[in-house]
């Protein structure tokens, strides 16, 4: 995520890490907030090529507040971190986010 302009955050790159490396690297410890976007030029997940994401928090059961691969608004979506089965809805205002976005 690169910040363009003041709370306009735009997903432009990704690589490949694993959760346990990420958490080494502090990925968790930051927040940044506003609307969140995908540039034309992102490549999308380094994993399975998706360009669109969504962020678990839509279940009364179970927030896990992580990002994942997702589909479109109105579309049912199985988090893979927590199970959790929610209708894509809404629009994702904050995230977890380390220092080299």
């Amino acid at each position: 995520m690169e910040e363009k302009l003041p709370n306009q955050w735009i997903a432009d790159w990704a690589f490949p890490i694993k959760e346990a490396a990420a958490k080494r690297e502090g990925y968790d410890k930051s927040q940044i907030a506003g609307s969140f976007s995908v540039d034309d030029t992102y490549p999308g997940c380094p994993y399975c090529e998706q360009k669109s994401f969504v962020k678990c928090g839509g279940s009364l059961f179970s927030r896990c507040n992580k990002v994942s691969c997702g589909g479109e608004q109105g579309s049912f979506h199985t988090c893979p971190w927590c199970g959790t089965k929610a209708q894509i809805s809404g629009y994702i205002e904050n995230l977890s986010a380390g220092k080299d976005l």
